[in-house]
């Protein structure tokens, strides 16, 4: 069987049925009609469309099936996962031989068709075959998004022409002009009067002229200082990036796990680290920078601590801490007196042990109102009473109103996935506590005075449950489920 030929069939079957659901809002619309026709497509291909080996012919050949009503214009949103993969293609002068071609062409043709193309995210492939690119980037005036997971010098050559109004770009560098780490600063210049989000990885910054006055949206994971990974110097970051509501900082990518509770992480340097922290907090209380944070997420708290921000940052989110680093918490809640605190912790006896000494009372939590904790379920019991105790002795000198508990199933170990056995005993743990979130809410209410609500929050691989609790002298008792 030609599977081009069958992948083909569906879009054109996917068109038609689209086409012929009864729908109120379009019942006046002759079912032949050209305007039910292109509202058709655009509900169709409205996206985000995946193009991968076994699709590829298939999606160029729909686009180009119909020469009286082109389809092409009606693609807002591409995602290609086949740089270097080669279609088989039957030959026209013989049914049963098959030629093979190189992905590029078919992406070439593709990306010279869909002019109004808004969001495009390319593969890891991309870096090394990036010719399509080269010949079509000038034909992409409308783009907005542009994703790419791995940018070498050859691709950032091939989008030299691109002039279009990015508002989004993610990009992860590569070496580039010599040097083994990037500064993106003056890479992205062109875009410097457009550009609203931006999430880069495996830079260096250096100090430039260049800013980005309308990003408000900023992730930065992977850093060097002076050429060592897991180390920042906000001062060139602050300055491009004046303007910054909502930070998202991971000065080395570690998928958690729970032995980096215990044995810390390796990519933590103590004499870098607290080389940044001086660095940082100097400078950013000289310049004023970053007066506009809103929001910040770390993904260690050791992030948060070389950052040394000094000034009042309303939502705080750490995604992991250690034994060794926890002591920190007093630090970088001086350095930000949030109002929101959100904490992310494995659900183990020996870590459920430490949330007494994670913060105390004092001018660094005087403002604190919410509390959210995370708990990452590893084993299939959560010793709840333990729970409740440790979080009614760390909150009950504070004035927090707000407390949000939220228990998740853990399914990995480093990058591997855990198989489905060996999950459901954490499924039946997690169902239990579930059942009982009301008598769990209520006994934190009376150990905790100044709660006015609690949101318990039970995440499965099926679906999320929650329930909510409320004081009764604020409110009738309610609960959703």
């Amino acid at each position: 069987m030609d599977h081009s030929f069958m992948y083909v069939l569906n879009w054109d079957v996917l068109l038609h049925i689209t086409t012929f659901l009864e729908r109120r809002d379009l019942s006046r619309l002759s079912k032949t009609c050209h305007a039910l026709h292109a509202i058709t497509l655009r509900q169709l291909l409205y996206g985000p469309i995946d193009l991968r080996p076994d699709t590829l012919l298939s999606f160029h050949g729909f686009l180009t099936g119909d020469l009286t009503s082109p389809r092409a214009p009606f693609v807002r949103d591409l995602i290609i996962n086949c740089s270097l993969s080669r279609p088989r293609r039957r030959c026209k002068d013989s049914g049963d031989n098959e030629d093979l071609i190189p992905a590029a062409e078919i992406l070439t043709a593709i990306l010279r068709s869909t002019y109004r193309l808004r969001r495009l995210e390319l593969d890891w492939a991309a870096a090394g075959l990036s010719s399509y690119l080269h010949d079509t980037v000038s034909a992409l005036a409308h783009l907005e998004e542009l994703r790419i997971p791995f940018v070498s010098q050859r691709l950032w050559d091939d989008l030299q022409g691109l002039r279009a109004p990015l508002r989004k770009l993610s990009m992860q560098l590569g070496p580039m002009q010599g040097s083994s780490v990037a500064d993106p600063l003056p890479l992205m210049e062109r875009f410097s009067s457009t550009l609203k989000e931006v999430s880069l990885a495996s830079v260096q910054f250096k100090e430039g002229s260049v800013q980005y006055p309308g990003v408000h949206k900023l992730s930065l994971s992977d850093c060097y200082f002076d050429f060592l990974l897991g180390g920042i110097d906000a001062t060139p970051v602050s300055a491009a990036f004046p303007n910054v509501t909502e930070l998202s900082f991971s000065a080395a990518r570690v998928h958690p796990e729970v032995s980096q509770w215990f044995e810390g992480r390796n990519c933590d340097k103590p004499e870098l680290i607290e080389r940044c922290r001086r660095t940082n907090k100097d400078e950013l209380k000289q310049d004023g920078g970053w007066q506009h944070l809103q929001w910040v997420r770390v993904g260690h708290v050791v992030d948060l601590y070389m950052l040394g921000l000094g000034r009042h940052v309303p939502h705080v989110e750490i995604e992991m801490l250690s034994e060794s680093t926890f002591h920190l918490m007093q630090d970088v809640l001086r350095d930000t007196t949030p109002s929101s605190l959100s904490l992310s912790l494995f659900a183990v006896d020996r870590i459920l042990d430490c949330i007494p000494r994670l913060f105390c009372a004092g001018d660094a939590t005087d403002g604190l109102s919410h509390f959210a904790l995370t708990l990452r379920c590893v084993k299939p019991t959560v010793d709840m009473d333990k729970l409740i105790t440790h979080l009614s002795e760390l909150l009950a000198p504070l004035r927090v109103e707000r407390l949000t508990v939220h228990l998740q199933r853990w399914d990995t170990v480093g990058i591997y996935y855990l198989p489905e056995e060996d999950l459901r005993p954490i499924d039946a743990c997690l169902d239990r506590i579930y059942a009982q979130a009301d008598d769990f809410a209520g006994r934190m209410m009376q150990g905790i005075p100044s709660l006015r609500d609690v949101y318990v929050r039970v995440e499965l691989e099926d679906a999320e449950r929650s329930k909510d609790w409320y004081h009764p002298l604020n409110c009738e008792e309610y609960i959703h489920g």
